[in-house]
C-alpha cells in the first residue's frame, strides 16, 4: 500500500512539474498576477472611499458612528471576498477544462498512459498543476486583504475562514473541469460544459432554492390554519379544526439546506455573517433562512429586531407607588444590564447562524472533489475502466 501511494505521489509530482514549467515559463503568468492584484487594489480603494465618504456625511449631520472605522474594514473585506469568489468561479474551471482534452487533441494521452505513471498520478498531477496558479492568485491577495486589520472589525479568524472557502471552492470547480475534460474529446466542448455546470451550481441552485421557498410560502398562505382563539378575541369552544394534525398537513416542507452546499456565494455570506456584530444583518438573515435557524424561514418573513418590554410594576402599600420606589424596565437601567425579555424572545439567544453553513459546504466540496477525481481516473484509464463491472460480467459467463 505504501509503495503504491509513493508511486502515485511521485507520478503526480512528475506530471505537475512538467506542466508547471510550461505554464510559468514566460512573462504571461506574472502579467496576469500583476493585473489581478491591481484589480483587487482598485476595488479596495473605491470601497474605502465610498465607506469613508458615507461616514463623513453621517458625522456632518450629527450622526457620528463610533464604529465607523470597523464598518469600513468590514465593507472592504466583504467586497474583496465576493470579488475573489467571482474570479475563482471563472478561473478555476478555465484552468482545468483542457487538462486532459488537450492531450487527446495532441494525441499524447496514450503515450502518457503508457508510462509507468499511474492514471491516478496523471489526473492528480494535471489537477494540481492547473490549480497551482489559481492558488498563487488567491494567496498573493493575502497582504492586500490584511489592510482590513488597520480599520478593525475583522479578525484573523475571519480572514482564515474566507480563504478556506476560496481554496475549497477552487478545488471543487477545478475537479468539475477535470472530469468534463476527461469525458470529452474537444477542449471547446469541455469548456462549454464546464461553465454550464458552474452556472447551474451558482445561479441555478440559488434560483431553485428561492423558487422552492416562495412556493412553500404561498402554499402555506393559500391553506390557512385555524387556531383556537381566546374568548375575548372572538373564539370560544375548541373543535378539531385547530388541531396539530391540520397544522402539520397544511405546512409544506421548505427547501433543503443541502441544495446550496455547492454554492460558493452562500458559503461566503456565512463567512461575512461570522464577522458581523449584528446577527440581524442581511448576510445573517440569508443564512438563517437557508439553515432554518430562525422561525419563519420557509415563509420568507423577516424576524424583527426585539425591543425592550416593560416589566410589571410592583405597587407599594395599597397599590400606590411609594416616592422612594424606583419603577424600572426590564433590560433598561437594571442592575444586571441584561435584557431578560429580549434574551427570551430573541431566536439568536439559544441558537446562532454563525459558522453553521460554510463548514458543511466545505465538507461537501471536498467529498465531491474526491468523487470527481476518481471518476476522472476511470475515464482516463484505457485498460482498467470500470473494472468492477467487467469482473461481474465475466463471472456471469457460463463455463
Amino acid at each position: 500500500m505504501r509503495t503504491q501511494m509513493a508511486a502515485v505521489v511521485s507520478g503526480a509530482v512528475a506530471v505537475a512539474s512538467k506542466e508547471l514549467r510550461g505554464r510559468m515559463r514566460g512573462p504571461r503568468a506574472f502579467i496576469a498576477l500583476t493585473l489581478y492584484l491591481a484589480l483587487l487594489a482598485g476595488f479596495t480603494v473605491m470601497i474605502y472611499l465610498i465607506a469613508a465618504q458615507s461616514a463623513a456625511q453621517q458625522a456632518a449631520f450629527g450622526g457620528g458612528n463610533p464604529y465607523a472605522s470597523a464598518s469600513v474594514g468590514q465593507a472592504v473585506f466583504t467586497v474583496l471576498l465576493f470579488l475573489q469568489i467571482l474570479l475563482v468561479v471563472f478561473l478555476a474551471p478555465a484552468a482545468t477544462s483542457g487538462a486532459i482534452s488537450l492531450e487527446r487533441e495532441k494525441q499524447t494521452l496514450d503515450l502518457l498512459t503508457a508510462t509507468p505513471i499511474s492514471t491516478l498520478g496523471i489526473v492528480v498531477g494535471k489537477l494540481g498543476s492547473a490549480l497551482a496558479f489559481v492558488f498563487v492568485l488567491i494567496l498573493a491577495s493575502i497582504p492586500l486583504t490584511a489592510v482590513v486589520f488597520v480599520f478593525g472589525g475583522v479578525g484573523p479568524e475571519d480572514v482564515l475562514r474566507g480563504y478556506l472557502v476560496l481554496l475549497v471552492t477552487a478545488l471543487g470547480f477545478g475537479s468539475v473541469g477535470i472530469l468534463l475534460s476527461s469525458l470529452t474529446r474537444r477542449t471547446q466542448s469541455a469548456t462549454v460544459l464546464t461553465y454550464l455546470v458552474v452556472l447551474v451550481l451558482t445561479v441555478g441552485t440559488g434560483f431553485a432554492w428561492f423558487f422552492w421557498d416562495q412556493m412553500a410560502g404561498s402554499q402555506q398562505v393559500a391553506q390557512p390554519v385555524f387556531r383556537d382563539l381566546p374568548a375575548n378575541v372572538g373564539g370560544g369552544s375548541t373543535d378539531d379544526t385547530g388541531s396539530a394534525e391540520d397544522e402539520a398537513a397544511a405546512k409544506l416542507p421548505g427547501p433543503p439546506e443541502a441544495l446550496l452546499w455547492l454554492n460558493p456565494v452562500v458559503a461566503a455570506a456565512d463567512v461575512v455573517c461570522g464577522m458581523d456584530i449584528n446577527p440581524y444583518s442581511t448576510a445573517c438573515q440569508l443564512i438563517a433562512e437557508v439553515t432554518g435557524t430562525v422561525p419563519g424561514g420557509s415563509n420568507g418573513g423577516v424576524v424583527p429586531f426585539p425591543m425592550p418590554v416593560p416589566a410589571p410594576v410592583k405597587p407599594g402599600l395599597d397599590g400606590v407607588v411609594q416616592p422612594d420606589v424606583v419603577v424600572g424596565v426590564v433590560g433598561v437601567g437594571n442592575d444586571t444590564g441584561v435584557n431578560d425579555a429580549v434574551a427570551a424572545e430573541d431566536p439568536f439567544a439559544t441558537s446562532s447562524t454563525r459558522d453553521t453553513f460554510w463548514p458543511r459546504a466545505a465538507a461537501a466540496w471536498l467529498l465531491a472533489s474526491v468523487v470527481l477525481v476518481l471518476l476522472s481516473v476511470q475515464l482516463v484509464s484505457p485498460t482498467r475502466r470500470w473494472r468492477i463491472f467487467r469482473r461481474r460480467a465475466r463471472s456471469e459467463v457460463p463455463q
